[in-house]
């Protein structure tokens, strides 16, 4: 994966990688409303794909061109 999130699945502990766009992956780095942003990332992946973070999956990494960096 080039750009996107590895999490966690809470309930099953499987490892899930979600490939991000260029705007996803603009709201995942921003510091400015960091809450606002994730919310919009969150909102977003769920429309693309259907899958629901929040509640459902711990954040891992962030990664970016392909090197992994922690979240927060």
């Amino acid at each position: 994966m080039v750009n996107g999130i590895k999490l966690t699945h809470i309930a099953t502990g499987y490892p899930e990688d979600i490939p991000l766009n260029s705007k996803e992956m603009q709201l995942a780095m921003d510091k400015t409303n960091i809450n606002k942003s994730w919310e919009m990332v969150v909102a977003s992946v769920y429309e693309r794909l259907g899958i629901w973070i929040e509640g459902n999956y711990e954040l891992e990494k962030l990664v970016i061109n392909g090197e992994e960096r922690p979240l927060h």
